[in-house]
């Protein structure tokens, strides 16, 4: 991170100074720009909201579709951005705003902006960070006072592409429920983007965000492409038209192009590139099919009894409480006034919709008239609602909400399901309302404004999806450009939020939400648009797999509700796919009543048995990270009653929680150690205070401030927690993470490992590291009965009254160890009308003093009364090394005097009977045979024993790396492949290129000893 002071050098101006630096960069095609935000109303706002026009809150919000902390207000021809929240702790608090750029800072380059914070008194710190990834370049500006003032600072010349900006206000002394106020007011910055061509014809949309022009209108197969750049005078300029299949289909020079499509070119998105030398431009082209198609279907899907019943009996249900000219309403609502009323706006916007899709797929089912004219009653009542979002919305610079891409959905649905049977006159009156009230504001804002700019929350995919599935299927001539950006939106929304390792970066309640409305959009992208999304989709079951346990228990992370059903939703994945745990996970956790049907109703029929033999499924791994989402999952079995643990330290996503290094526990089909868990985030006092900070979860807390941690960086901007080193094998695993980042810059390191033995113990390795003395807390909470069974130990004992789990803690300094009650959830109380309730408690290990440093080493394991053999661990520490034993198991830790240049990893030796598994490491020894290796870098090793004295050497290197082995030599004159310097006995130094490396080796000497 670059730091800049800045100063100020006038009473109105505030600017900041800083020298540059000279660096070479491909200016070739970069020109001059100046980026601005005025904040002004857009067609549609309120005239006294506003615009975001992009701009999100910073530090990012925890849930960024609904924040109610920022807003624009406009008043006498002003406008600006506004953040206006209490902080829930008393001390510093910050107020910012952060905007998505993709720019370069050139010579020259500046940002300025005017800022204003009314209720400060004296002195206000304004920090204006330009990042560039994972790096921040820091300029902080003091303003006097609670006037506007105009802030300015040079930017460092860097050949790097900025990523974000962000302005933030620091309030050093903030109290707790008093509320801070920031304001923006128009930004610029001035740097270096690319050059764009101008199209002077056909018509089309320019993308400012994603750099990308959509043509708006479509063509179809025996039409003629005719496109006219504005040359500006460059002779060099050439283009080339790419095919939906990735093909070169034409190419030219000059600045008009000219192609006629024939009968045997793909339909869907064809991509224009026109290049110079200087300048760039690419635009997408939408070509139809030469008859409509349905989006979906040529033929309506054959819906069996068994779902047909399902139909009915939600049918059923959403005929009681459905009142269609209840929509007239929506513009009544109070602008300034939500969420007491919106469960009344979602029944009056979604009931009504849904229910004529259901109607309509009745009509197909059984050709019941009855049932055509009740859905086209529906869908023209819908046509003559004024207003679809509840208008808090436009009154708070936005202009549509999630709720209108569902309803959207269910209409499009229900227009197809209807087909011809649906008059002319009803569609088109209908189709003009889904283009004026769904389809253009969901293009000004989703993709004209970019908001959600970070693309990983499911409002996207529901909202954007619904949008594009009403543009394709519009007869309206101009719809395919808002189509186009409707769709490049939502890709990157796909490529954001769905993780290739088979996760989903908001949790598996939110990935399922998402899917109602994604596997819709996929099956059309293939379909109509000649594209496909499907890659990331593929694997949906794989974390709910493996962070399963008991008959449907789940771990996950952030405001999902950890539940395994239902899984209607993956109909989709699971028709085209072979995979047999896709197919068996869809139907043992499929809900056959009436949740998702629509899903069912459009791919269930096609789902078949794979074909697949035994044999050939390949074997998975019992444990696995999970390292795109930030997850590592260790199980000892696949077995339902498996022991499993599952530890998160990731980026943000999206509705995720301070929650980094927290893990759960879960042992004989039940959770041991949870969170605080689930809380109505709308409701619960405790939402914002307790459920989503790290005292709300398994972490280290500093201080004892349950707001210890901060929200990390995502994949567009700043840093994050990641796990480090993983070794996971059959018999035992070892990782670490790095959380560093998850305590701002309190923290100089900080990692938690854990070492898990199968069928055994789980050891969490806290080591930590602060600038300032500190007091740490680990925090626990158990899900089962806990006692303190021998506090002057720090021991505990959980028990459900038939099984047992013992934990102890130990550490370098002295510790002590208590339970404390936590917060009542909110859904207690209703439960405590009906009977006895319990408090949930939580276990705090914490150490007795303050230090700039601690190592908290603690053991968990099962409790077997019945075994009398059982052997206490002993623990032994120094400044030097910690061990700690376990029978024929346990770990070392060595002290910072064994560290590496590496300061951001913690050297940990664990071994077991069989085996050893070393991170971080430039020394391993066996004391047992007087053996070991030395590297003149840092290696992770896993060491597997086999019964004939050989071992088996895992090495995984960052770099080229010297070994020198002690004791130790190859097992025969083979394993010299690959590796140099390489002999057969004695003392003997190898090298071993970054990567991979196996050694099978043995023992030169055989004189054991006690370890």
């Amino acid at each position: 991170m670059r730091l800049r002071s800045c100063f100020a050098l006038l009473s109105v101006a505030t600017l900041c100074v800083m020298p540059m630096r000279a660096q070479d960069v491909d200016r070739s095609r970069l020109g001059p720009v100046l980026y601005r935000s005025h904040f002004q109303p857009n067609p549609g706002a309120y005239p006294d909201s506003g615009s975001r026009d992009g701009w999100e809150s910073f530090p990012v919000s925890q849930e960024a579709g609904y924040d109610p902390t920022i807003n624009p207000q406009t008043s006498g021809g002003e406008s600006a951005l506004v953040r206006e929240a209490a902080p829930t702790k008393d001390g510093p608090f910050q107020l910012g705003f952060v905007r998505r750029l993709h720019l370069v800072a050139g010579e020259g380059a500046w940002i300025r902006a005017k800022v204003r914070a009314p209720y400060a008194v004296g002195r206000t710190k304004v920090v204006l960070s330009i990042f560039r990834g994972e790096s921040e370049e820091r300029h902080t500006v003091t303003v006097m006072g609670s006037t506007w003032q105009e802030i300015a600072c040079a930017i460092s010349t860097d050949p790097v592409f900025i990523t974000t900006v962000a302005i933030t206000a620091e309030f050093p002394r903030a109290s707790q429920g008093r509320t801070e106020r920031f304001l923006i007011e128009d930004i610029r910055l001035k740097a270096l983007g690319v050059r764009r061509i101008d199209l002077a014809m056909p018509e089309s949309f320019w993308d400012p965000s994603r750099e990308l022009a959509y043509f708006k209108r479509a063509l179809h197969p025996g039409e003629s492409l005719a496109v006219l750049a504005d040359a500006g005078g460059r002779e060099n300029l050439h283009w080339e038209l790419i095919s939906p299949d990735n093909k070169l289909a034409a190419k030219g020079t000059g600045a008009t192009v000219s192609y006629s499509f024939a009968s045997s070119d793909p339909v869907g998105i064809w991509t224009l590139h026109f290049l110079s030398s200087d300048a760039q431009t690419s635009a997408l082209l939408l070509v139809r099919p030469p008859k409509p198609e349905g989006l979906l279907f040529d033929r309506w899907p054959v819906i069996p009894a068994a779902l047909l019943a399902s139909i009915r009996e939600r049918r059923s249900l959403l005929e009681k409480t459905t009142h269609p000219e209840a929509g007239m309403n929506i513009d009544s609502l109070d602008p300034h006034w939500l969420l007491p009323g919106l469960p009344s706006y979602f029944a009056i916007t979604l009931q009504a919709s849904e229910l004529a899709m259901l109607d309509a797929m009745e009509f197909r089912a059984t050709g019941d008239t009855s049932d055509r004219d009740h859905a086209c009653a529906l869908l023209q009542s819908i046509a003559r609602w004024r207003m679809w979002v509840h208008p808090w919305f436009p009154a708070h610079g936005y202009h549509s909400y999630y709720p209108v891409g569902i309803m959207t959905k269910y209409v499009v649905m229900a227009e197809q399901f209807l087909g011809n049977d649906l008059s002319t006159e009803d569609r088109s009156r209908l189709d003009h309302s889904l283009m004026e009230l769904s389809v253009k504001p969901i293009y000004a804002e989703y993709v004209l404004e970019d908001r959600l700019q970070f693309n990983t929350s499911n409002w996207i995919g529901n909202t954007v999806g619904g949008a594009l599935l009403a543009a394709i299927q519009s007869d309206d001539p101009d719809s395919a450009g808002y189509a186009l950006g409707l769709y490049a939106k939502d890709r990157e929304h796909v490529s954001a939020a769905y993780t290739s390792d088979g996760s989903y970066g908001e949790g598996v309640t939110y990935q399922r939400f998402d899917l109602e409305t994604t596997t819709l959009v996929a099956a059309v992208a293939k379909r109509l648009l000649g594209t496909s999304l499907d890659d990331p989709l593929m694997q949906p079951e794989r974390y709910m797999r493996y962070a399963s346990y008991g008959g449907d228990g789940l771990m996950d992370f952030g405001d999902s509700h950890v539940d395994l059903t239902p899984s209607n939703v993956f109909a989709y994945q699971t028709a085209q796919s072979q995979s047999k745990s896709l197919h068996d996970f869809y139907f043992k956790y499929r809900d056959d009543s009436t949740a998702q049907i629509l899903s069912r109703v459009l791919w269930e029929p096609d789902i078949s048995a794979p074909q697949v033999s035994a044999s050939a499924v390949p074997l998975e791994p019992v444990s696995v990270l999970f390292d795109q989402r930030g997850i590592v999952v260790l199980r000892d079995s696949l077995d339902p009653d498996a022991t499993v643990i599952a530890m998160r330290a990731g980026k943000n996503f999206n509705h995720n929680h301070a929650d980094e290094g927290s893990l759960f526990y879960a042992r004989g089909g039940k959770l041991w150690l949870g969170e605080a868990g689930y809380a109505d985030y709308y409701k619960d006092p405790s939402y914002s205070t307790y459920n989503i900070q790290a005292a709300g979860h398994n972490t280290l807390l500093l201080n004892g401030d349950g707001e210890s941690q901060v929200i990390p960086g995502n994949a567009v901007f700043g840093k994050a927690p990641i796990f480090t080193h993983s070794l996971i094998g059959r018999q035992a695993s070892l990782v670490q993470a790095d959380l560093k980042t998850a305590y701002g810059e309190k923290v100089e390191r900080y990692t938690r490992s854990l070492f898990f033995v199968t069928g055994g113990p789980l050891v969490v390795i806290d080591d930590v590291k602060t600038r300032m003395p500190q007091r740490f807390i680990q925090i626990w909470h158990p899900k089962q009965a806990a006692t303190l069974s021998d506090p002057e130990q720090n021991a505990v004992r959980f028990s459900d009254g038939h099984a047992a789990l013992d934990m102890r803690a130990y550490a370098v300094g002295k510790i002590t160890t208590m339970a404390h009650p936590s917060p009542m959830p909110l859904a207690e109380y209703e439960k405590a009308e009906e009977g006895v309730i319990e408090r949930p408690i939580q276990i705090e290990i914490s150490d007795v003093g303050s230090s700039n440093g601690e190592t908290i080493v603690t053991l968990i394991r099962p409790r077997d009364d019945s075994d009398v053999h059982r052997v206490e661990p002993t623990w032994t520490a120094n400044d030097d090394t910690s061990i700690l034993r376990i029978g024929d198991a346990g770990v070392q830790i060595d002290g910072d005097r064994y560290m590496s240049e590496n300061k951001s990893c913690k050297q940990v030796l664990a071994w077991w009977r069989t085996g050893s598994s070393l991170v971080c490491g430039m020394q391993y020894e066996d004391r047992r045979y007087h053996a070991g290796l030395s590297a003149n870098h840092p290696i992770d090793l896993e060491l597997e024993r086999g019964e004939s004295g050989e071992m088996n050497f895992e090495i995984h290197a960052l770099e080229p790396t010297e070994l020198m082995l002690h004791n130790l030599s190859l097992a025969n004159k083979a394993d010299c492949t690959g590796v140099s310097n390489c002999s057969e006995s004695g003392a003997q130094a190898m090298h071993v290129q970054a990567g991979h490396t196996t050694l099978h080796l043995r023992y030169v000497l055989e004189t054991q000893s006690t370890r």
